[in-house]
């Protein structure tokens, strides 16, 4: 089972709306939960084991400014990760968490993320060519942001028999941007 979905945006602490903290606690956190707990007893009937990846962030592992929501939820992640780690291990259940630095896709390549990394111009004429130093300045390898493949690449080794007996592991898949 995977969990893979979130949502962010961007506000300091101070100008963070109640309803963008709901938000990203429900997309982020709970809905993460839901999805676990709706096929844990799944898993557990069919008797064979089996595998959940959840899929956090270097946000899981880290702070980052002005996402103190998108942090919140993204450690909170991992600490479901753990605590079922632990429950589903006498059912040879493993459960791990994946950890993506930024990742080509439209989570960061919109306005309102380029608008963040470019204050000083218009977020509608921010491109791609614009934020690329900016994202790649947050890796310690010279890379910009990681593709799709490599999360799907991760969450492959640990849903299959080559990681039967890996379980409660954070596994960045981030260039290097949480030792940075």
């Amino acid at each position: 089972m995977l969990a893979n979905a979130g949502i962010a945006s961007f506000a300091p602490v101070e100008e963070m709306t109640d309803e963008m903290w709901d938000d990203m606690i429900a997309v982020n956190l709970t809905g993460v939960f839901k999805t676990v707990r709706a096929a844990v007893p799944h898993l557990k009937a069919g008797g064979n084991g089996g595998a959940i990846v959840l899929t956090s962030s270097t946000a899981g592992i880290m702070g980052l400014p002005n996402l103190t929501h998108y942090v919140a939820a993204k450690h909170g992640v991992v600490g479901i990760m753990k605590t079922l780690a632990l429950e589903l291990a006498p059912h040879m259940i493993r459960v791990n968490s994946v950890h993506p630095t930024s990742v080509d896709t439209m989570m960061i390549h919109n306005e309102q993320t380029y608008g963040t990394f470019r204050p000083d111009k218009a977020p509608s004429e921010v491109t791609r060519d614009d934020v690329g130093e900016a994202f790649q300045s947050l890796n310690a390898l010279p890379v910009q942001w990681v593709e799709p493949v490599d999360i799907s690449n991760a969450i492959l080794f640990l849903v299959s028999d080559d990681g039967r007996y890996v379980t409660g592991v954070q596994l960045p898949v981030d260039a290097g941007s949480v030792i940075k």
